[in-house]
């Protein structure tokens, strides 16, 4: 029996500039974008869910996922925030999502017991078909239903795979007859498709009786058929008869001439429609090419996105609509109805897109009247790909409750982010004001895996981490790092640049390890840090730990646990001999709920707080915190009840907090990327 013919083109089928790849028997996805609060991976493993699988950020504006997937075809988005739905600019393949965009697509086969990515035709390309003379009639309509034969005695069962199921190896089954013969049925509508039998479960067979042939994508060929209607039945032929036919004509001009000569207005007017936009008698005319449609519509701003409001009308192989519109602006898209699947598209001539939400984009122009006639004109903007710049706000903002002012200020801090990106190089910037003054700052700039960063009063290594203050805010600091392997040497002082620092190490994307002086916590010993990063039941388990070789030896132990749905973070360390403290922190995301809480070993307080998301975007919420009764004075219970709103470009969080001695507070936290 063949080998399979997928697998045996495999080794020349990976795909090693996408962003999808395997490693360790495991499929990850890495995807850049920068401002995102979080980043989702959605598709069809988790029923596209938009928020089941949030994603890492491993690096400023880099997130990646890592899924245990069994060998099949996959498609999938990126969804920013849990609201944008983004399509991956690096995938393997694409596939229409049914919106006017793109999904990624990629299939995942196993040889030798490893797994392997392939891809199937990019976007865009354009489809070549070959014709095959010698095939015999196994094809054929029965009863409107496209019946399909194949020949294999040897075969112990055989399933029919296709564009018009998703290539779902598993789905369709075909039927044993007599003599070795197999028989599938399909039910479909005017179309083309691609196909391959599969036998046995595990051996994809190209139709030696196909109409006609397609490259598969992957070193193989698909059968491929054209189904479409006469006089009201359906019938099958090969996809490539019209093209045929359409060179001929072109081959006989006089009888072209003379078909068009005596054609009545009707046709003569039908053969100069142009594709896209214009204006007809005060009417905007829609056209646009798609003969494998049954039927059409345009949905738009105009009509509330209606799929159904304004049908177009079928004119040889376009498709027509004449809509009269006021002077305005306007975005749409066209509905089909393909093989009995509505489909969404965006307009391939439109005067100009704006993007619609969901990773493609909608057709959008400004209807004008000029000398008392309508024009049709692109709407004037910038697209995100042609701007380089991005950055992000943040600002934290405490008020107190009080008779003689009402509010008073007690506490604000800000943070600012600045960034630009090209195909050159990727800098940015970021600090803390402090009034007229800088708290603190770090900047980066970034080329084809070389890195040089600099930092002011930062614990760059771990900014942002529950042990940073275990890490020395320098003054002033330098470092460097380059190649996938990170191999970064920072020196540093402090602002009066009496004690030196100095840290050197090497880090991956799994592991890091990294020797100072003078670096954790100030003392001027020698220093020992790393972390290690790994799979534990199916979650991202990160240990960091850190060696003060003092007397006695200080030391701090972090570890982080990422999962889909929960994360945990415990803290443990000891800074003198007879001083330790730690911590618990805790997060779940149960359905539309988000949990947290959190508890201090030392002084045994504790916070927990409740949240439930509507919509993906508003966020209302009840949090209580337990007070230090050591220290209570400054650290009461509290009750606090919140809001919150979050989209694409920015979040706001405001809560009212009432504690044990009567106070009122009210917090304000905003985030404004851009």
């Amino acid at each position: 029996m063949k080998k399979l013919l997928i697998l045996s083109v495999l080794l020349l089928s990976v795909f090693v500039f996408s962003d999808v790849f395997v490693e360790n028997g495991k499929v990850i996805f890495t995807f850049e974008w920068e401002g995102a609060k979080v980043v989702y991976l959605a598709g069809t493993f988790n029923n596209w869910n938009p928020t089941a699988l949030p994603m890492k950020e491993v690096e400023p504006g880099l997130w990646r996922a890592e899924l245990e997937l069994e060998p099949g075809t996959y498609q999938y988005k990126y969804v920013i925030d849990g609201t944008t739905w983004k399509e991956d600019p690096n995938a393997p393949g694409y596939v229409d999502d049914g919106f006017g965009g793109y999904n990624g697509i990629f299939t995942l086969v196993e040889k030798d017991g490893e797994l392997f990515i392939v891809g199937p035709q990019k976007k865009e390309e354009s489809k070549k078909y070959e014709p095959n003379p010698d095939r015999e009639d196994t094809i054929f309509v029965e009863d409107g239903i496209v019946v399909l034969r194949y020949y294999n005695p040897e075969a112990e069962f055989v399933t029919i795979a296709g564009n018009f199921n998703n290539w779902n190896a598993e789905e369709i089954e075909m039927y044993p007859l007599e003599d070795g013969w197999w028989e599938g049925v399909l039910e479909l509508g005017p179309g083309v498709y691609e196909y391959k039998f599969v036998v046995n479960g595990e051996e994809w067979v190209t139709d030696p009786n196909a109409f006609a042939f397609v490259d598969d994508g992957f070193g193989g060929k698909n059968g491929v058929f054209e189904v479409y209607e006469e006089n009201g039945e359906l019938k099958v032929k090969s996809p490539i008869e019209e093209t045929v036919q359409e060179e001929t004509s072109e081959e006989a001009p006089e009888v072209a001439h003379q078909e068009t000569a005596e054609a009545g207005p009707e046709e003569v007017e039908k053969s100069e429609l142009k594709e896209g936009l214009s204006v007809e008698d005060s009417f905007v005319v829609f056209v646009v090419r798609k003969p494998e449609a049954s039927e059409a519509y345009v949905a738009g701003s105009f009509n509330n996105w209606s799929t159904t409001a304004n049908p177009m009308e079928r004119e040889g192989n376009l498709w027509v609509a004449r809509i009269k519109l006021n002077p305005g602006t306007y975005q749409y898209k066209y509905v089909f109805t393909i093989a009995g699947n509505q489909v969404w598209q965006e307009d391939p001539n439109a005067p100009s897109y704006v993007p619609d939400g969901f990773g493609g984009k909608n057709g959008a122009f400004m209807l004008s009247e000029e000398d008392g006639k309508l024009v049709i004109k692109p709407l004037e903007q910038k697209s995100e790909s042609e701007t380089p710049f991005f950055g992000k706000y943040f600002i934290d903002l405490t008020y107190k409750y009080a008779t003689d002012t009402f509010l008073k200020s007690l506490e604000s801090s800000h943070e600012l982010t600045l960034g630009v990106k090209t195909d050159f190089l990727k800098a940015t910037l970021n600090f803390k004001p402090e009034g007229s003054f800088l708290d603190s700052a770090n900047i980066k700039v970034e080329k084809d895996g070389f890195e040089v960063f600099g930092h002011y009063k930062v614990a760059s290594l771990v900014e942002g981490k529950p042990y940073e203050e275990w890490f020395a805010e320098t003054g002033f600091g330098l470092g460097i790092s380059f190649l996938s392997y990170k191999f970064t040497a920072d020196v540093a002082f402090d602002t009066n640049a009496e004690k030196e620092r100095f840290l050197i190490g090497v880090s991956g994307e799994n592991f890091g390890t990294y020797f100072g002086s003078n670096y954790l916590l100030g003392i001027e010993k020698i220093d020992l840090a790393g972390f290690l990063s790994f799979d534990l039941l199916g979650a991202k388990t990160t240990v960091w730990t850190g060696l003060i070789f003092a007397k006695p030896v200080l030391y701090f132990v972090n570890l982080e646990v990422d999962s889909d749905n929960f994360d945990v973070n415990y803290l443990y360390y000891e800074k003198t001999s007879s001083e330790d403290k730690g911590f618990l922190k805790a997060s779940i995301d149960l359905f539309n709920l988000e949990l947290y809480g959190d508890y201090n070993f030392n002084n045994k307080t504790y916070t927990v707080s409740a949240g439930y998301v509507f919509d993906d975007t508003y966020v209302l919420g009840l949090a209580y915190r337990y007070g230090d009764y050591d220290n209570f004075e400054n650290d009461p219970d509290k009750i606090t009840v919140f809001g919150e709103l979050r989209n694409e470009f920015a979040s706001a969080k405001l809560g009212v907090t009432y504690d044990a001695y009567k106070n009122i507070y009210l917090d304000f936290q905003g985030e404004v990327n851009f």
